[in-house]
Protein backbone atom coordinates (compact mmCIF):
# COMPACT_ATOMS: atom_id res chain seq x y z
CA UNK A 1 0.00 0.00 0.00
CA UNK A 2 1.31 3.56 -0.41
CA UNK A 3 1.22 6.51 1.81
CA UNK A 4 -1.21 7.79 -1.14
CA UNK A 5 -3.54 5.22 0.09
CA UNK A 6 -2.51 5.41 3.42
CA UNK A 7 -3.22 9.36 4.36
CA UNK A 8 -6.80 9.54 2.24
CA UNK A 9 -7.72 8.93 5.85
CA UNK A 10 -7.02 10.65 9.41
CA UNK A 11 -8.06 8.23 12.08
CA UNK A 12 -10.94 9.78 14.76
CA UNK A 13 -8.13 9.56 17.52
CA UNK A 14 -5.81 11.21 15.88
CA UNK A 15 -7.87 14.14 14.73
CA UNK A 16 -8.85 14.33 18.51
CA UNK A 17 -5.05 14.51 19.75
CA UNK A 18 -4.35 17.17 17.76
CA UNK A 19 -7.31 18.97 18.41
CA UNK A 20 -6.18 19.26 22.23
CA UNK A 21 -2.82 20.00 21.31
CA UNK A 22 -3.47 22.60 18.96
CA UNK A 23 -5.91 23.86 21.90
CA UNK A 24 -2.81 23.66 24.36
CA UNK A 25 -0.69 25.60 21.95
CA UNK A 26 -3.12 28.20 21.22
CA UNK A 27 -3.73 28.65 25.53
CA UNK A 28 0.63 28.88 25.83
CA UNK A 29 0.33 31.03 22.95
CA UNK A 30 -2.17 33.82 24.10
CA UNK A 31 -0.61 33.51 28.18
CA UNK A 32 3.05 34.23 26.16
CA UNK A 33 1.91 36.97 24.16
CA UNK A 34 0.06 38.51 27.23
CA UNK A 35 2.73 38.10 29.78
CA UNK A 36 5.81 39.13 27.59
CA UNK A 37 4.32 40.55 24.87
CA UNK A 38 5.63 38.38 22.03
CA UNK A 39 4.58 36.10 19.62
CA UNK A 40 4.88 32.62 19.32
CA UNK A 41 4.89 30.05 16.58
CA UNK A 42 1.40 29.78 15.06
CA UNK A 43 -0.63 26.59 15.30
CA UNK A 44 -0.01 23.49 13.36
CA UNK A 45 -2.55 23.35 11.04
CA UNK A 46 -2.48 19.50 10.60
CA UNK A 47 -2.45 17.21 7.22
CA UNK A 48 -4.49 18.56 4.65
CA UNK A 49 -7.37 16.52 3.56
CA UNK A 50 -6.95 15.63 -0.10
CA UNK A 51 -10.14 16.61 -2.44
CA UNK A 52 -12.30 13.91 -4.62
CA UNK A 53 -10.17 14.05 -7.32
CA UNK A 54 -6.70 13.22 -5.60
CA UNK A 55 -8.51 10.66 -4.00
CA UNK A 56 -9.45 9.69 -7.69
CA UNK A 57 -6.01 9.96 -8.71
CA UNK A 58 -4.35 8.11 -5.91
CA UNK A 59 -6.66 5.50 -6.61
CA UNK A 60 -6.06 5.04 -10.11
CA UNK A 61 -1.94 5.47 -9.74
CA UNK A 62 -2.50 2.69 -7.02
CA UNK A 63 -4.20 0.60 -9.43
CA UNK A 64 -1.72 1.11 -12.22
CA UNK A 65 1.59 0.32 -9.81
CA UNK A 66 -0.72 -2.75 -9.18
CA UNK A 67 -1.10 -3.89 -12.76
CA UNK A 68 2.64 -2.97 -13.48
CA UNK A 69 3.64 -5.19 -10.42
CA UNK A 70 1.80 -8.07 -11.61
CA UNK A 71 3.01 -7.89 -15.02
CA UNK A 72 0.81 -10.25 -17.32
CA UNK A 73 -0.89 -12.06 -14.22
CA UNK A 74 -2.54 -8.17 -13.80
CA UNK A 75 -5.58 -8.95 -15.82
CA UNK A 76 -6.62 -10.80 -13.19
CA UNK A 77 -7.25 -7.74 -10.83
CA UNK A 78 -8.77 -5.41 -13.59
CA UNK A 79 -11.63 -3.61 -13.08
CA UNK A 80 -12.10 -2.17 -16.26
CA UNK A 81 -15.90 -0.73 -15.26
CA UNK A 82 -14.13 1.43 -12.15
CA UNK A 83 -11.52 2.40 -14.10
CA UNK A 84 -13.29 4.31 -16.10
CA UNK A 85 -16.13 5.68 -13.53
CA UNK A 86 -12.56 7.08 -12.15
CA UNK A 87 -11.15 8.12 -15.18
CA UNK A 88 -14.78 9.77 -16.42
CA UNK A 89 -14.70 11.44 -12.78
CA UNK A 90 -11.26 13.23 -12.82
CA UNK A 91 -12.08 14.55 -16.10
CA UNK A 92 -15.06 16.03 -15.46
CA UNK A 93 -13.45 17.57 -12.02
CA UNK A 94 -10.83 18.64 -14.03
CA UNK A 95 -13.68 20.80 -16.52
CA UNK A 96 -12.33 18.69 -19.59
CA UNK A 97 -13.83 15.85 -21.52
CA UNK A 98 -12.73 12.17 -21.46
CA UNK A 99 -12.34 11.06 -24.88
CA UNK A 100 -12.28 6.89 -25.85
CA UNK A 101 -9.28 7.24 -26.53
CA UNK A 102 -7.98 8.76 -23.45
CA UNK A 103 -9.41 5.61 -21.96
CA UNK A 104 -7.84 3.10 -24.29
CA UNK A 105 -4.39 4.69 -23.33
CA UNK A 106 -5.04 4.69 -19.27
CA UNK A 107 -6.56 1.37 -19.03
CA UNK A 108 -4.26 -0.15 -21.24
CA UNK A 109 -7.70 -2.76 -22.45
CA UNK A 110 -8.57 -2.98 -26.23
CA UNK A 111 -10.88 -0.93 -27.86
CA UNK A 112 -13.48 -3.28 -28.21
CA UNK A 113 -13.51 -3.89 -24.61
CA UNK A 114 -13.77 -0.05 -23.83
CA UNK A 115 -16.90 -0.29 -26.34
CA UNK A 116 -18.20 -2.84 -24.15
CA UNK A 117 -17.89 -1.47 -21.15
CA UNK A 118 -19.05 2.53 -21.58
CA UNK A 119 -22.05 0.45 -23.09
CA UNK A 120 -22.71 -1.41 -20.18
CA UNK A 121 -22.42 1.41 -18.04
CA UNK A 122 -24.58 3.82 -20.38
CA UNK A 123 -27.22 0.91 -20.00
CA UNK A 124 -26.93 1.53 -16.32
CA UNK A 125 -27.43 5.05 -16.50
CA UNK A 126 -23.72 5.89 -14.94
CA UNK A 127 -22.55 7.51 -18.40
CA UNK A 128 -23.49 9.17 -21.79
CA UNK A 129 -22.60 9.45 -25.12
CA UNK A 130 -21.87 13.25 -25.66
CA UNK A 131 -20.66 12.99 -29.76
CA UNK A 132 -18.11 15.22 -30.80
CA UNK A 133 -15.92 16.11 -33.87
CA UNK A 134 -12.85 17.26 -31.75
CA UNK A 135 -9.65 15.95 -31.68
CA UNK A 136 -7.83 14.06 -34.11
CA UNK A 137 -8.70 10.03 -34.33
CA UNK A 138 -6.81 7.02 -33.12
CA UNK A 139 -5.59 4.69 -35.36
CA UNK A 140 -6.54 1.25 -32.82
CA UNK A 141 -9.89 3.25 -33.04
CA UNK A 142 -12.79 3.77 -35.30
CA UNK A 143 -13.23 7.24 -36.05
CA UNK A 144 -16.48 7.78 -34.44
CA UNK A 145 -15.02 5.64 -31.59
CA UNK A 146 -12.20 7.62 -31.37
CA UNK A 147 -14.36 10.99 -31.25
CA UNK A 148 -16.79 9.95 -28.94
CA UNK A 149 -16.75 11.39 -25.35
CA UNK A 150 -18.43 9.93 -22.53
CA UNK A 151 -19.36 12.01 -19.28
CA UNK A 152 -20.56 10.69 -16.27
CA UNK A 153 -24.49 11.27 -15.28
CA UNK A 154 -25.58 12.17 -11.86
CA UNK A 155 -26.33 8.71 -10.66
CA UNK A 156 -22.42 7.77 -11.72
CA UNK A 157 -21.56 10.98 -10.10
CA UNK A 158 -22.92 9.91 -7.21
CA UNK A 159 -21.76 6.76 -7.61
CA UNK A 160 -18.09 8.02 -7.45
CA UNK A 161 -18.30 10.46 -4.70
CA UNK A 162 -19.90 7.63 -2.54
CA UNK A 163 -16.81 5.41 -3.19
CA UNK A 164 -14.19 8.35 -3.16
CA UNK A 165 -15.61 11.08 -0.85
CA UNK A 166 -13.76 12.07 2.26
CA UNK A 167 -15.16 11.13 5.24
Amino acid sequence: MTADIRLLRWPERDREDYERLAMAIARVRDLAARGRGEIVASMPIGPEEPGDADRARALLAHRRQRDAAAGAQAELFGEPGWDILLLQFIAFEEGRPCFDREIVAETGLRPAVVTRWLQVLATRGLVRTIPSDAGPSNTSLSDAEAEAVHTLTDDGLRLVLGCVGGS
